[in-house]
């Protein structure tokens, strides 16, 4: 095969890659892109529909109940703030959620717990997590 020289154009496009780039069949011809960008944008459209959908069908009902929660812990409780240490807090009451509003220092946190209520199972809640050993006192506000 005989090598020819490479010209190139005003850009410093050679005509070998001029004429592939010119190909209807090249990716980046204007014409297949914009082909390939209605395809992308026909097969999203419903999809993105039925997440819609799903999530306008499921909304997240208002929290019944809501207590902030001034905690004390034990000095062995690494991190007070951690995640996974406040949801370890809840036990088995799922429907629950702490959020952390405040890391006081080492051994004291203030909190936000929700959930669905009524308040006597905040309540219970609140006892439950004051049976924890980790737990020295906790005050409600």
């Amino acid at each position: 095969m005989a090598q020819r020289e490479l010209e190139l154009d005003a850009n410093g496009v050679t005509t070998a890659v001029a004429h592939l780039m010119s190909n209807p069949g090249y990716p980046t011809h204007p014409v297949r892109s914009a082909a390939w960008a209605k395809t992308i944008a026909v097969a999203l459209v419903p999809a993105l529909a039925m997440v819609a959908v799903v999530i306008n069908a499921q909304p997240i009902p208002a929290p019944k109940c809501a207590m902030r929660l001034s905690v004390e812990v034990t000095p062995d409780v690494p991190n007070p703030g951690d995640g996974g240490f406040l949801s370890s807090l809840l036990g088995n009451h799922t429907e629950y959620q702490l959020f952390l509003l405040r890391l006081v220092d080492d051994t004291h946190v203030d909190l936000q717990l929700q959930g669905p209520g009524p308040d006597d199972r905040c309540r219970a809640v609140v006892d439950s997590m004051r049976d924890d050993g980790r737990v020295l006192s906790i005050d409600t506000t």
